[in-house]
């Protein structure tokens, strides 16, 4: 992902409901890209065009600062399939062996079952239903761009990874995992990879990034834990709260004794109203950063990180802050082992 991804992606899926998407086919040879553009009822698919809801005339829009993209087209064309259940008001996504569940008004989302918090929750449009780009499509293993100039959404996906009947012998994702050793760190110092996790996103992300890096872990846990009603942000819930007031320093349990023996410190969170959760505040605060190469990582519904990394960055005046990654479940060592090579630690 390019790191001038700044904008938060949502997504428009377009079906009529009670209907199931079929699968689309002829996809499985050719590299994918799918573009679209605000206010353009004409998306590309590598280099063809097609109109997005044919006779309808429907485009993508942007509306409180989130991208809605119709989808239910770019799903068809990933080679997925969609089941809307109106009694329950959920919509199902399928592809390959992946599955994601979502419900109109609700921010709890499920990707093979495990729980994400979105940060919008998916709405009903003028009968159109909005859901999350970066969640989807991420999820499914494909790439999303965007480009402020020309308001343009690309998502990709290169010709080893699209969509195809897989072959029991084959595990692409996670050979490079079991095979890959600790990279050396330029700077010789110490690594230390600090996190915080409600959900346990942030958690694997974290374990991902250590096991490349072969770094020390210390998990952020708040002195008071986060309930689930604490983290309903459809209601004044605890985290709005704390994200609304920029004096909040919740309370951390336990601390590292030896920061000064890191040099290179991973932090990472998910994203909170597009920004680090103030218990990331309450972290950098604890200790003197001065000197420290900061690496921010994040896991997030839809939001990217870069308005969070500045501020790191603020709260970390005299350390090297470098570009973020945003993660997600299906994050591979070679894409972390890439964003440690594009950050340049430790050269001039």
């Amino acid at each position: 992902m390019k790191k001038a991804i700044s904008l938060i992606l949502s997504i428009i899926m377009l079906f009529s409901l009670g209907i199931t998407v079929c699968v689309a086919e002829g996809t499985e040879n050719d590299n994918m890209e799918i573009i679209l553009q605000i206010d353009n009822p004409v998306m590309t698919v590598n280099s063809v065009e097609k109109e997005i809801d044919p006779g309808m005339g429907t485009t993508p829009v942007i509306i409180n600062e989130r991208t809605l993209l119709p989808v239910r087209a770019v799903v068809e064309e990933m080679g997925g399939t969609v089941d809307w259940n109106g009694d329950t008001r959920e919509v199902t996504l399928s592809y390959n062996e992946d599955t994601i569940r979502l419900t109109i008004d609700s921010q709890a989302a499920y990707l093979n079952e495990k729980a994400e918090t979105l940060d919008t929750a998916p709405t009903i449009i003028n009968d159109r239903t909005m859901l999350p780009i970066r969640f989807i499509a991420e999820g499914f293993g494909f790439d999303v761009d965007w480009n402020g100039d020309t308001q343009t959404v690309i998502i990709t996906k290169s010709v080893s990874e699209v969509a195809s009947t897989p072959e029991p012998t084959i595990m692409p994702t996670e050979q490079p995992d079991v095979t890959a050793e600790p990279i050396d760190e330029p700077t010789g110092g110490k690594v230390l990879v600090a996190y915080f996790s409600c959900t346990g996103n942030t958690e694997s992300l974290a374990q991902k990034i250590a096991d490349v890096t072969g770094a020390d872990m210390y998990e952020i846990v708040p002195e008071v834990p986060y309930t689930e009603a604490d983290l309903n942000y459809n209601s004044d819930c605890r985290a709005n709260q704390e994200q609304n007031d920029d004096s909040a320093r919740p309370a951390i349990a336990g601390g590292i004794e030896n920061i000064d023996d890191y040099d290179i410190i991973y932090i990472g969170y998910p994203i909170w109203w597009g920004t680090i959760p103030k218990i990331i505040n309450t972290f950098i605060d604890s200790y003197d950063l001065s000197g420290k190469t900061i690496m921010p990582f994040c896991t997030s519904g839809s939001s990217g990180i870069s308005t969070s990394v500045s501020a790191i960055r603020n709260a970390c005046p005299n350390a090297d802050v470098k570009d973020g990654m945003r993660g997600t479940g299906s994050t591979t060592n070679a894409q972390i082992e890439q964003w440690i090579e594009n950050s340049n630690i430790g050269k001039d």
